[in-house]
């Protein structure tokens, strides 16, 4: 039971400008694990600097240790026990715990190979009642971008702010022109402004009617954004706040925000992901599931993991594989109409790993 690892640098077509920083390339390392009966389970990690998940070099070193713990012995009782949640073992439990990039990808893997060994979509090994289409929205740099998002049948778009909140505004009041009243436009900050700025943005922007405004403070600054919340009326998201299931209950504690969005790359996988998920629906915060820019094999997994959680009221910020001048698998999903479609084909469904 072969298991191999990948490095890879993908570029991005254009750099992509944050409030935090550009984006020009993604770092990413893949898991390929083989059954010896034709199944090839692939994983992902793609840690994210400045943004969250660990250090890439550390993210190496581990993922490099852990490969050797993956005998056949540990995977085939992994998957005898048939649950996709299942813990992987304790030894690799204990090395991946501070390293959720690496252990989404050995257990990205795993689920994979579960999903084709059991002829099932990974969306249906999780879950036999999971969605078969995710919303998803479109992310636009400016006004002429969300009018063409909305032409292309996206119905909810996002728009990066810049780092002036009145600038941020400005984008946010054009796009609104430009898409009418019926698409639901995002801001997202990145946690770049400070209350006043984050105020002063909220009172500009008023008239764009937005969906929800995510991230606007830094994330550690809950009572902010309680403060900011009652200030304005406006909905809030987080992003940046949350990097575990335990953030989650803090974030519904403080009532932070109504919107909570969930990088299952930073959240090690499904496990703390569903766990994440469950926890905000006690909390009754609603969840967006978004990716970090990755590869076809993460967003794939990211999808299906979104479907499994029947994630269909609020677009899921999915669709960036345009935002990469190459993929690395053969049959990446693409959006269509503003959905991902999961495939009815045995695993992640996204072909071979190309070149």
């Amino acid at each position: 039971m072969p298991c191999d690892l990948f490095r890879c640098e993908l570029p991005l077509v254009r750099p992509l400008a944050t409030a935090r920083g550009t984006i020009s390339a993604r770092t990413l390392w893949v898991v390929a694990l083989s059954d010896g009966a034709g199944h090839t389970g692939l994983g992902e990690a793609a840690p994210l600097p400045g943004f969250g998940g660990e250090d890439p070099a550390a993210c190496d070193r581990v993922l490099n240790q852990a490969i050797l713990k993956l005998t056949p012995e540990l995977v085939g009782r992994w998957l005898e026990r048939g649950r996709a949640d299942a813990p992987l073992g304790m030894q690799l439990e204990q090395l991946l715990a501070s390293f959720p990039c690496a252990r989404h990808a050995i257990e990205g893997a795993l689920v994979d190979l579960l999903a084709q060994s059991r002829d099932l979509p990974v969306a249906g090994a999780l879950n036999d009642s999971a969605a078969v289409r995710v919303p998803v929205n479109a992310l636009a740099s400016d006004d002429a971008g969300a009018a063409e998002a909305v032409a292309a049948g996206y119905g909810t778009i996002k728009l990066k702010a810049p780092a002036d909140p009145l600038a941020a505004a400005d984008l946010a009041l054009a796009a609104r022109k430009a898409v009418g009243g019926v698409a639901k436009l995002r801001v997202d900050a990145n946690g770049a402004w400070n209350p006043e700025q984050a105020l002063a943005f909220a009172q500009a922007a008023r008239e764009a009617h937005l969906e929800y405004l995510e991230q606007p403070l830094p994330a550690a600054d809950l009572e902010a954004m309680a403060q900011l919340r009652r200030q304005t009326g406006m909905v809030l998201a987080v992003d940046e706040s949350v990097r575990s299931a335990a953030d989650v209950g803090r974030v519904g504690a403080t009532q932070a925000a109504a919107v909570v969005v969930l990088k299952p790359m930073f959240l090690g996988g499904w496990r703390g992901t569903l766990q994440a998920v469950q926890l905000a629906k006690g909390c009754g915060l609603d969840v967006v599931l978004s990716s970090t820019i990755e590869s076809g094999i993460g967003r794939a997994y990211a999808t299906h993991l979104a479907a499994a959680a029947n994630l269909c009221v609020r677009a899921n910020g999915l669709a960036t594989g345009h935002l990469l001048a190459a993929d690395l698998v053969s049959e990446p999903l693409v959006p269509r109409q503003g959905h991902l479609l999961v495939r009815e084909r045995p695993g992640l469904g996204i072909g071979t790993l190309a070149g």
